[in-house]
């Protein structure tokens, strides 16, 4: 059997940043296992380089289980300043430490647009830090090599 050895996770340039808000939240269940909630938001995205900047708007739907670890599935559709349609796809696992919240999320994008073409197969990573009281979050993404 072959193995890589891994040294480091290996993150690109970093492509943005954003800021949000949940605007509609509910809770779907509660049981032993946690609280699964579904939170919907919109949030601001600044892209760098050759990533767009636009307006994401997406739902996130999690289980928040005893112990403070979330893990959820989120999805969404960006539109671009420049008016072009990305949706994405995003795996998130978040972790509380010190009453705080923190979350990674690896995020897939597709287009059918020309111009952002290179985004089909494209994966970044973002962490972000949800604020829990005020329900504002704000990220830093990273393209994942």
């Amino acid at each position: 059997m072959f193995f890589m050895e891994v040294k480091s996770l290996d993150l690109g340039e970093k492509i943005a940043e954003e800021k949000g808000k949940a605007i509609s939240m509910s809770v779907k269940s509660v049981g032993p296992e946690g609280v699964h909630t579904e939170v919907s938001f919109v949030s601001q995205v600044k892209g760098f380089g050759r990533f767009p900047s636009g307006r994401d708007m997406g739902t996130i739907s999690g289980l928040e289980r005893p112990g403070g670890i979330f893990s959820g599935t989120a999805q969404g559709t960006k539109l671009t300043t420049d008016g072009d349609s990305v949706v994405w796809k995003a795996y998130i696992i978040g972790k509380v430490e010190g009453g705080k919240r923190k979350d990674l999320s690896i995020i897939e994008f597709m287009t059918t647009s020309q111009k952002l073409s290179w985004m089909n197969g494209f994966v970044a990573v973002e962490e972000a830090v949800p604020d829990l009281v005020t329900m504002e979050f704000s990220g830093i993404a990273y393209e994942w090599k």
